[in-house]
């Protein structure tokens, strides 16, 4: 079966419809972990050990990280019973999302948890996740529970859930790569994560996709896990705090092109999403040039990057 937008793997997914029935309800023994790592911190063996204790197998794939900081995760792989797979070179979070997917399949798992590396889970992650699929009112074609989270750097929280306090999830359009719980039949059907967008929007251009083909996304309500995005610093505006995440100005290129070539695709089947994804990122380049270090490199990435995503070239700094 060949990956939608993404790498040719033989996955020989089933002939009938692929949508989630409740045999394919998750439980710990049917879920794979899949992190996916450059140059981790000293703190990962410890965030490790607690995903390590939910959920049947974990699986590190690491993309192109020092030789020191490779031979410390085969340690870590041999100590906690983890498959290492080693990357010479950054093939971006996409691609090593699919090849921990791919293992995953092959070793006969059901679902996939994905985490960045420097996310810290909480105890009864797992538990929860699988806890929002059992309360969710209908359950086919669900492709991926998110986790909701609180900000490691301030402690907000990432998602508020006014409607109802006593929810454990409700549905949503998109949520973040890590702490999500991805069904495997459905990512066979919907086709991977798309390898050119590297690193940025791989997670909403998937769920929207999966959106398009008639599945389903969740959020938990309670916050799962400590997530941060990017190097975020807080500063004061006149009418309240705000914070800026600080990105390099190659990660400003790829957010710019990833979510331009998003709108052009999505405008008409999602535009409310579109639009106010468009307004989150005018009003994050403004908290950049108000705040953050080399402001011009920056916003000349955004420009390159705008101007790449609407003519769809995905080969600069391929």
């Amino acid at each position: 079966m060949q990956f939608s937008r993404g790498e040719q793997i033989d996955l020989n997914p089933r002939e009938d419809s692929i949508a989630c029935t409740s045999e394919d309800a998750p439980t710990r023994e049917e879920i794979c972990a899949v992190v996916v790592t450059r140059d981790p911190d000293a703190g990962l063996f410890s965030r490790m050990e607690k995903i390590r204790t939910q959920v049947d197998r974990a699986v590190l794939v690491d993309n192109g990280s020092e030789d020191l900081c490779v031979s410390r995760l085969r340690e870590l792989a041999t100590s906690l019973r983890v498959h290492l797979i080693v990357n010479g070179t950054n093939q971006g979070v996409a691609r090593g999302l699919n090849q921990g997917a791919r293992y995953a399949k092959e070793q006969h798992y059901r679902w996939i948890l994905a985490l960045d590396q420097d996310t810290s889970v909480a105890a009864d992650m797992v538990d929860s996740l699988i806890a929002v699929y059992h309360q969710l009112p209908d359950k086919t074609r669900l492709a991926v529970i998110g986790s909701n989270y609180t900000n490691s750097v301030n402690g907000q929280l990432a998602a508020a859930n006014p409607d109802d306090s006593h929810s454990r999830g409700k549905e949503v359009k998109a949520v973040i790569t890590s702490g999500s719980l991805i069904s495997l039949n459905a990512l066979y059907e919907v086709g991977g994560f798309r390898d050119e967008f590297f690193v940025d929007c791989v997670d909403s251009e998937y769920c929207l996709r999966a959106r398009s083909k008639g599945f389903r996304i969740a959020l938990s309500s309670r916050p799962l896990m400590q997530h941060r995005i990017g190097n975020l610093t807080e500063h004061h505006l006149p009418w309240k705090m705000t914070g800026t995440t600080n990105h390099p100005p190659q990660r400003q290129y790829f957010m710019a092109r990833n979510t331009t070539i998003l709108a052009c695709e999505y405008l008409g089947r999602e535009p409310r999403w579109v639009l106010s994804t468009l307004w989150s990122r005018m009003k994050s380049l403004l908290l950049v040039c108000l705040f953050e270090k080399e402001r011009l490199q920056k916003l000349r990435h955004a420009l390159m990057g705008t101007l790449d995503g609407i003519r769809k070239k995905t080969n600069r700094f391929a």
